[in-house]
């Protein structure tokens, strides 16, 4: 093999190993920033599922005169937008055991339907649904 031969196979194998390692750090690093963010949404879906249920009985429980379902509701998707949770994506019931009166509990129910990030696409159905229960001793509901 003459130093031409072995020059000419250098330059072919020069600025290869650069090329491999962008390609595979691509490859490697999209799925795993992804699934971050998959568990990013699915964590701000539980926060907000937590929130809106705590802020729904603590409304219950303040309510001198009784609060009506559209009042809770309203409530629930505000504190859930705080997490980036659309209202559609919020489903609130209130169930009274005992009657929906004064010194009974008043039990809420929210669920949060967590959507696939950053695929616009595919905004109908819900990766995960997440839900949160509180209970409220005392207060009006009607």
């Amino acid at each position: 093999m003459s130093t031409d031969e072995a020059a000419g196979r250098a330059d072919a194998e020069a600025g290869n190993a650069l090329i491999e390692f962008l390609g595979l750090a691509l490859v490697l690093m999209i799925p795993t920033v992804y699934f971050l963010l998959g568990i990013f949404a699915v964590q701000s879906g539980t926060l907000a599922a937590s929130a809106a249920a705590q802020q729904a009985v603590q409304l219950i429980q303040a309510a001198e005169d009784g609060v009506s379902a559209t009042h809770v509701q309203r409530v629930a998707t505000l504190t859930a937008a705080d997490y980036g949770v659309a209202g559609e994506h919020l489903h609130l019931t209130v169930d009274c055991p005992r009657g929906c009166d004064e010194g009974s509990p008043a039990e809420v129910r929210v669920s949060v339907d967590v959507q696939l990030p950053l695929i616009p696409w595919v905004r109908n159905s819900s990766f995960v649904t997440v839900s949160s229960h509180a209970t409220a001793w005392g207060g009006k509901y009607s």
